[in-house]
This record gives C-alpha cells, sequence and structure tokens, in this order.
C-alpha cells in the first residue's frame, strides 16, 4: 500500500508541476504579447505622425509653391506664419514619441527651413522608423526643382 501512495503521490506532483508549467508558459506568452502590442501600436503613432510632419515642413520649405494645394487641404492655416507655428506645435509634441536625433533635427529645420534640413530631417525619421542604414545624405534627395 505504502508503494501505491507514494507512486499517487508522484503523480500528482506531475500534475501540478505540468499545470503550473503550463501557467507559467500563457502568463509569459501574454506579457510579450502584451509588449508586443504596445510597439506595433507606438510604431503605427509614430508613423502616422511623422507622415504628416514631413508633409507640413514641405510645404513649409516650398510654401509659395504649394500654398494653393496646401490651403485647399488644411483651410486652417492660411499664412506661412500659420503653418510655423503649426510645425512649432508638432515639434513639442514629437516630445513624447520621437527619437533624439529626429528631435534634435527638427530643432535644427526650424532654426532654418530651407531643403537641406527638410531632407536632414528626413533621413532622421526614416531610420526611427524602420532601423534604416544609409549612407544618403541630405542632399542626395534635392531634384533641383
Amino acid at each position: 500500500m505504502k508503494k501505491i501512495d507514494m507512486t499517487i503521490d508522484q503523480i500528482f506532483t506531475a500534475i501540478g508541476l505540468v499545470g503550473f508549467g503550463g501557467l507559467l508558459k500563457s502568463l509569459f506568452d501574454f506579457l510579450i504579447a502584451s509588449r508586443k502590442a504596445k510597439q506595433e501600436s507606438k510604431h503605427a503613432l509614430k508613423e502616422v505622425r511623422y507622415k504628416a510632419i514631413i508633409l507640413l515642413c514641405y510645404a513649409l520649405v516650398y510654401y509659395d509653391r504649394e500654398k494653393t494645394t496646401f490651403i485647399i487641404n488644411r483651410p486652417d492655416i492660411n499664412s506661412v506664419e500659420r503653418l510655423r507655428n503649426e510645425v512649432h506645435v508638432e515639434f513639442i509634441n514629437m516630445s513624447l514619441f520621437a527619437s533624439d536625433k529626429v528631435i534634435l533635427e527638427i530643432k535644427q529645420f526650424l532654426g532654418k527651413q530651407d531643403s537641406q534640413t527638410l531632407n536632414n530631417l528626413a533621413l532622421a525619421m526614416r531610420k526611427d522608423l524602420y532601423g534604416i542604414r544609409t549612407s544618403l545624405k541630405g542632399n542626395h534627395f534635392d531634384l533641383g526643382l
């Protein structure tokens, strides 16, 4: 009888360990999935914001050429001063999600709105979003238009 009791105890212990192991695995799977969902959500937000910001910056650099189209799409921004203000607001908002390099590049852009600083900003955003290592420099995006 003692031999049978020991075997039953071992069976219950084994079942308990398997159940506990399954519980741990489920917990780890949940934590990993939760973390991944947060990262994907953050990345999606960052991608949408960066696309909007780069278009605002582009419109600022080429305001004379783009103002008609821009005013049609954003009637609330009807002057270059209002557009500069909008980009500045985006700069402040970026402090919540942008990488250090992107923040420094948009600060440079706000100081001097030209194609070179715009292109440098685009490269920084590209690297932050997609981790793209590149040998391109800001002047590689100039088309001479």
